[in-house]
């Protein structure tokens, strides 16, 4: 994990959209200790307030916040059907530069 991540002011909208959302919040919270695989997340949400949340929303949530390279994949898990993903976060600290 990096000390902190870096975003200019061109991509502030985006950085807003990302972190406005209780579920995307939640979903750092839960990797703040250290990686976690997809299932131990979403187990998280919807224990802690989202209990109705279905897998696709999910996995919208975690593939925006890793387009903007808030969190990363960090491995896999091989088992007997589709490889679970393990994801981390990439850094810290967020910091947002206003003039470059």
């Amino acid at each position: 994990m990096n000390e902190s991540l870096s975003f200019g002011y061109p991509t502030l909208p985006l950085l807003v959209k990302a972190l406005r959302a209780e579920a995307r919040l939640s979903i750092l919270k839960s990797l703040k200790d250290g990686p976690k695989a997809s299932s131990a997340i979403f187990t998280d949400l919807r224990s802690n307030g989202f209990p109705d949340m279905e897998k696709s929303t999910f996995y919208y949530h975690l593939l925006l916040l890793k387009s903007l390279g808030i969190i990363y994949e960090v491995s896999q898990i091989i088992g007997a059907g589709k490889p679970e993903k393990v994801w981390g976060l990439a850094a810290e600290h967020i910091i947002i530069k206003l003039v470059s």
